[in-house]
């Protein structure tokens, strides 16, 4: 398998000259995800501000924070979950075949190839299973979210699998590549920092610069695994 530096340098590659998808989606994905937090975020707002004016408001204040958080846990479970592999699969789509409809992808890869559903259950167990081993302790937490990181992508390209299958065979998948993958990560801290001190405006391109390295491992992982089968 490639070193991190030519996977990263692979995702440059494939983005030369075209940044300006990749920017696209990721901004359209940030702003829908945003949206969708939004009112968890406005309503946790009211509930601190109000606590100290009285009962009622207090209480009026926590229905709305209530209200919220199902809203965002509702469209979350239906909407964003979903999306996130067509985000995810768009990138990909980008990287390999230079796939430049990026927009468009993320939408046809998340609710209009006949998979919804499985999108739907596949990323919840995804979620689920994360946050249940990040009660036990944070680092295997941290450890199982890599076990489970190509699942979106395993979600598309191998219809026949169920959702839970999905999960398990990114768990083979990344059996002894876990570490790789957050070492991938940990080389973008410069730039996190970076991104950082400019206001956060660095973001705009360091989001699509790590989301096409992940893809661009993704895609080494499957042909490494391939001649090992061979």
């Amino acid at each position: 398998m490639k070193r991190n530096r030519e996977i990263r340098a692979a995702a440059r590659q494939a983005m030369n000259g075209h940044w300006g998808w990749a920017i696209l989606v990721c901004l359209v994905y940030g702003v829908i995800v945003a949206i969708t937090q939004a009112p968890n975020s406005i309503g946790s707002v009211l509930r601190l501000g109000m606590s100290s004016r009285g009962m009622a408001a207090a209480a009026a204040a926590a229905g709305i924070s209530i209200l919220g958080s199902m809203f965002t846990l509702f469209v979350g479970l239906f909407f964003t979950n979903p999306l996130s592999v067509g985000f995810n699969n768009s990138i990909k789509a980008y990287y390999k075949d230079a796939d430049y409809n990026t927009v468009g992808n993320m939408f046809k890869f998340s609710f209009a190839d006949g998979k919804y559903w499985r999108n739907v259950a596949g990323i919840l167990l995804m979620n689920l299973f994360t946050a249940l081993w990040t009660l036990l302790f944070i680092v295997p937490g941290i450890i199982k979210s890599y076990a489970y990181a190509m699942t979106p992508y395993i979600l598309k390209d191998n219809p026949e699998l169920g959702p839970n299958e999905a999960r398990l065979k990114s768990i083979e998948m990344m059996r002894g590549y876990k570490g790789k993958l957050f070492g991938l990560d940990l080389s973008f801290i410069g730039w996190f920092l970076l991104c950082i001190l400019s206001l956060g405006i660095g973001f705009i391109w360091l989001t699509p610069y790590v989301t096409t390295a992940h893809a661009a491992f993704y895609c080494e992982l499957l042909e490494e695994q391939a001649q090992k089968a061979e």
